[in-house]
């Protein structure tokens, strides 16, 4: 008879469709389909509708259980300031207040033989990590992004008391040089959601040629120097047209450079859209373009190489292992120029016959490297190490 491990998912928020939100869904999607495990997620709060979020189990709660929380001065402040909005009241003060959380919280961890988390750690993390400590329940953490050092307190709070999973080489190197004591297993990341969607996506090259981006849109994607690359190639009346989806703080900023500059006949904004909606995007992209100044995988370079994409990207997270010079793409330094940056795309307009080249190797690396179910099974067997080194 198999034993079924009971693993509790913490996420609390779901804020937005990003690649962190799509890890823990899937994270725990996969988890959920395996006869060894039981998982149920810690979720008060999303404003999105994610049909594999509202098939997984949640962790039962309701207002008399939570009554000690709703009538403290800290939850009331947070719901008056939300304009009384409930569950996202509670997700705030459970990120910002956990301790408010123990009596019920302390309950719910029993019986379960781990918890899993991949969210930022802010105040919630380490409470959670302590009471797993005392409540003899393993922990494991998840660094979707970068170690920074913020979160050092967390961190080091980690080392002989949870342990770590990392899906790129720079945090292992980061990980050893600073905290050689914690416990950790390599992972790899997977498209958590559709895969076999982005691999039906055919060849094809628009015409005009489409570059295309996909994410939030914020400082850190530095997606500015894109609009300066595409107004250096307009100037030299090249045809081409640049697909932004997505939504974010630096969308009104960016739409106001692009009406500055007289580029928007060339770049079109194209919105939100939804988490199962994603290869949608890439279906009408023939090159991936991404800037970012830094990222943890990112989770979004294996969608366009599934999706059979030449990539164009700056040198961040584990890109090194999934973009290759003149292979699949093309990789810059981080604080690459828009004349750079502008020099790629413009290789692909001049030699149309590489998109189509260059897009089948992307799928080819993904397939031998990132393909679901090896990936799958490679993070639920460092999960089972985990319980089973815990002896709990």
């Amino acid at each position: 008879m198999t034993i079924k491990r009971k693993v509790l998912f913490i996420l609390p928020e779901i804020l937005g469709p990003g690649g962190q939100e799509l890890e823990n869904i899937g994270f725990a999607k996969c988890l959920h389909s395996d006869p060894r495990f039981e998982v149920a997620i810690l979720n008060f709060y999303s404003p999105f509708q994610v049909n594999e979020l509202e098939n997984l189990p949640k962790l039962d709660w309701d207002l008399p259980q939570l009554k000690q929380v709703v009538f403290n001065k800290k939850f009331l402040k947070i719901w008056i300031k939300s304009g009384f909005r409930f569950d996202m009241s509670l997700g705030n003060c459970f990120r910002n207040f956990p301790e408010l959380f123990d009596f019920w919280l302390i309950e719910k961890l029993q019986g379960f033989d781990l918890c899993f988390t991949g969210i930022s750690p802010t105040r919630l993390l380490p409470h959670i990590l302590r009471l797993c400590v005392q409540n003899r329940v393993a922990f494991a953490y998840h660094e979707s992004s970068i170690f920074h050092p913020k979160n050092d307190h967390f961190y080091r709070l980690m080392e002989g008391n949870g342990s770590f999973l990392i899906s790129a080489q720079a945090k292992e190197e980061y990980l050893l040089e600073n905290y050689p004591k914690a416990d950790y297993s390599i992972i790899k990341q997977w498209i958590y959601l559709g895969q076999e969607e982005f691999l039906k996506i055919p060849p094809r090259v628009h015409s005009p040629i489409k570059f295309g981006y996909v994410g939030r849109m914020d400082l850190g994607k530095n997606l500015q120097v894109i609009l300066e690359a595409v107004e250096i190639l307009k100037k030299k009346d090249l045809a081409f047209e640049f697909l932004l989806f997505g939504d974010g703080p630096e969308l009104a900023n960016l739409k106001a450079f692009a009406k500055d500059s007289n580029i928007e006949d060339r770049v079109n904004f194209r919105g939100s859209f939804p988490f199962e909606e994603r290869h949608r995007c890439f279906s009408e992209i023939d090159v991936f373009v991404m800037t970012s100044t830094f990222e943890g995988g990112p989770l979004v370079i294996l969608e366009a190489m599934a999706a059979g994409k030449p990539i164009i990207t700056t040198k961040v997270g584990d890109v090194p292992n999934r973009v290759f010079e003149e292979q699949n793409g093309y990789v810059l330094p981080v604080d690459c120029s828009s004349s750079s940056l502008s020099q790629a795309m413009e290789h692909y307009l001049n030699n149309k016959e590489e998109v189509i080249k260059q897009g089948e190797k992307s799928r080819e690396l993904f397939l031998n490297e990132f393909e679901e179910e090896g990936c799958e099974e490679l993070f639920k067997k460092s999960l089972l190490k985990i319980i089973r080194s815990k002896n709990y």
